[in-house]
C-alpha cells in the first residue's frame, strides 16, 4: 500500500434521490487496488448513488493497466429485488475503461445474509463474463487479486 492517504468517495455524497437510499458503499484506489466497503442492507436507491458515486470516482482517478476491485460488505448482504437487479445492471453495462480486470467480495461469517446472497453475487459477475469470488478474509481477497494482475501481465 501507498503512504499517501487514498481520495475516498462515498454514496452518501450523491443527495439527488427522490427516495433514501438504505445501506452505503464508500470506496478508494490504492495502487491498482479499487476498494469498496458496503455497509447493508441495501436498495434500489442506494445502486443509483453508487452509479453516480463510482462514475464520478473512476473518472477522477482514470485506473490504466490491469486492477482489480474489492468490496468488503459490513453488517449485512441483504439487498431488495429491484435493488439487486439494478446493481446487477450496473455491472453488466460498465463501461471498458472503468471495469476491472476481476472482482473479489470479504463476507465474514457474521454478516447477515451473507450466505444467501452469495450465490446471486456470483451469479450477477457470471452473467457479466467476469471473474469473481468470495472470501473470508481481506488477506485472501487480496492474494487472489494480486494474484489476478500478475497474470494478466504475463505475456
Amino acid at each position: 500500500m501507498s503512504s499517501e492517504k487514498p481520495q475516498r468517495s462515498s454514496t452518501i455524497q450523491i443527495k439527488d434521490t427522490p427516495f433514501a437510499p438504505h445501506g452505503q458503499v464508500d470506496m478508494w484506489m490504492d495502487n491498482n487496488l479499487l476498494y469498496y466497503e458496503s455497509t447493508g442492507p441495501f436498495n434500489k436507491e442506494l445502486a443509483d448513488c453508487l452509479a453516480v458515486a463510482q462514475s464520478n470516482f473512476l473518472q477522477s482517478q482514470q485506473p490504466t493497466g490491469h486492477w482489480v476491485s474489492i468490496c468488503t460488505i459490513k453488517k449485512s448482504a441483504l439487498a431488495t429485488p429491484d435493488g439487486l437487479e439494478r446493481y446487477a445492471e450496473l455491472v453488466r453495462q460498465a463501461p471498458p475503461a472503468f471495469t476491472p480486470l476481476a472482482t473479489a467480495y470479504v463476507i465474514g461469517p457474521e454478516i447477515e445474509g451473507g450466505q444467501f446472497m452469495a450465490p446471486r453475487f456470483v451469479r450477477i459477475f457470471a452473467d457479466a463474463g467476469r471473474p469473481f469470488q468470495i472470501f473470508e478474509t481481506m488477506a485472501e481477497a487480496r492474494s487472489w487479486a494480486e494474484d489476478m494482475i500478475a497474470k494478466a501481465r504475463k505475456p
